[in-house]
């Protein structure tokens, strides 16, 4: 077919048209749209988080391996010129500073004993008895004889006062010359008779009356009574054995129980030497009784006894309770720590000290230090020390009072270990 002659000077239609106009639109197809891009974005976005959780690891160690550690604090030694007191630590065993072991006068063969260990017992009560049939014998025997210088007695002052009349009656008849002096002489050496009669009668009598105090004195020994109020803590003897003062035979008891006051109970702590300058009368203590470990006891400095003892260096402090327990017994073994007087003070200038347990003090590669607990980590800290008061050290370090510390560190805990506190 021939195409169209177009005018000369005339455009054709269809060469400025816009041709995108003619296209057919259609929606966008998923699976078509490209997946290279998408894998690419996923993949980058798995490599930042990958990042990041290495980032964290390393900027902190692992709380899934925490130690559990024991925590104590740090306590002020000395700030500027201003001393604290320390403690002494001492340890030593709870007496009782009023006891006795009771026994009798005189030797017998023990036939009553009314108390057992345990028992409370009072000024002057029995709590035993000797045998007492010979005792008891002489007794008797003292009292008859008793009665015999009182008859006597009575028998020689009727004599007495007979011998006094004639003698009166003797000297009025010589003056009128109505006796012979013969016979004034008889009634005189009868009244001199009859006085000696009755002096001997009452001689007789004081001496029976002295030896039934000696029967019964004798009579009461074989009764073996308590000396004060208290406790009967030991029994050595029973009935049936033969009971001697001092034991005097290898077949004799010395004591029958041993009482004891416990209300008296002290503890007797043995004090180094050197530490002996620090303790005061009075100073305030702690006890610790091993046999009653959920409680602790106030106390004060008692006495200092003014002896020492050579073998160990050491002097006996004795220190009183000042609350009471029935579970404190004598004997038990006891720890006390007591607060000391402060020592001579420094000059302001002096650097703070700090105390520490002495426990918690290491040294690793020939370097001093402890954990210091900084945010449930474990950061090594290294400590100048100084001198050791009972339980606390002083040291030097970049740390304060109250920071908690670790004691007694493992082997195994590192700067930078997350820990825990143990519990108690």
């Amino acid at each position: 077919m021939d195409k169209p002659m177009m005018k000369p000077g005339l455009k054709s239609p269809l060469k400025d048209a816009d041709l995108s106009v003619l296209s057919i639109q259609r929606p966008d197809d998923p699976e078509n749209a490209p997946r290279e891009g998408r894998w690419r974005r996923i993949l980058a976005t798995g490599l930042i988080a990958a990042f990041a959780a290495a980032a964290g690891y390393l900027a902190g160690p692992s709380r899934e391996h925490a130690i559990d550690v024991e925590v104590m604090t740090v306590v002020s030694a000395r700030t500027g010129s201003d001393e604290i007191a320390s403690e002494l630590a001492a340890s030593g065993y709870v007496v009782a500073q009023k006891q006795a072991q009771v026994a009798s006068k005189g030797t017998g063969r023990l036939e009553l004993l009314t108390v057992q260990v345990g028992d409370r017992v009072q000024t002057g009560q029995v709590i035993a008895r000797l045998e007492r049939a010979d005792m008891t014998a002489g007794l008797i025997e003292a009292q008859a004889r008793l009665e015999v210088a009182n008859a006597a007695l009575a028998n020689a002052r009727p004599e007495l006062q007979d011998a006094t009349v004639n003698h009166e009656r003797l000297r009025a008849l010589v003056v009128q010359a109505y006796a012979t002096q013969a016979e004034f002489d008889v009634a005189v050496a009868r009244l001199r008779r009859a006085r000696a009669a009755v002096r001997s009668a009452e001689a007789a009598i004081n001496a029976a009356a002295a030896e039934l105090q000696a029967a019964k004195v004798q009579l009461e020994n074989t009764n073996i009574r308590a000396p004060f109020d208290g406790t009967v803590v030991k029994k050595f003897a029973e009935v049936g054995e033969v009971v001697a003062p001092l034991a005097a035979s290898a077949i004799s008891r010395g004591a029958v129980v041993q009482i004891a006051d416990l209300t008296s109970l002290m503890v007797e702590a043995e004090v180094s030497e050197s530490m002996i300058g620090r303790v005061q009368m009075d100073n305030p203590v702690e006890i610790a009784v091993d046999a009653i470990p959920d409680r602790r006891y106030r106390g004060a400095v008692h006495q200092i006894v003014p002896t020492a003892d050579r073998s160990k260096a050491t002097i006996m402090t004795k220190i009183r309770f000042m609350e009471s327990d029935d579970r404190i017994l004598p004997e038990m073994s006891a720890k006390v720590s007591i607060r000391t007087r402060p020592a001579a003070r420094e000059p302001a200038s002096t650097p703070p000290l700090l105390g520490v347990p002495t426990n918690a003090i290491m040294t690793r590669n020939g370097r001093t230090s402890i954990f210091l607990i900084v945010d449930g980590v474990a950061r090594e800290r290294a400590v100048s020390v100084g001198r050791q008061a009972g339980t606390l050290t002083e040291v030097m370090g970049d740390f304060v009072p109250g920071a908690e510390i670790v004691a007694n560190p493992p082997a195994h805990l590192k700067d930078g270990t997350h820990v825990t506190k143990k519990e108690r």
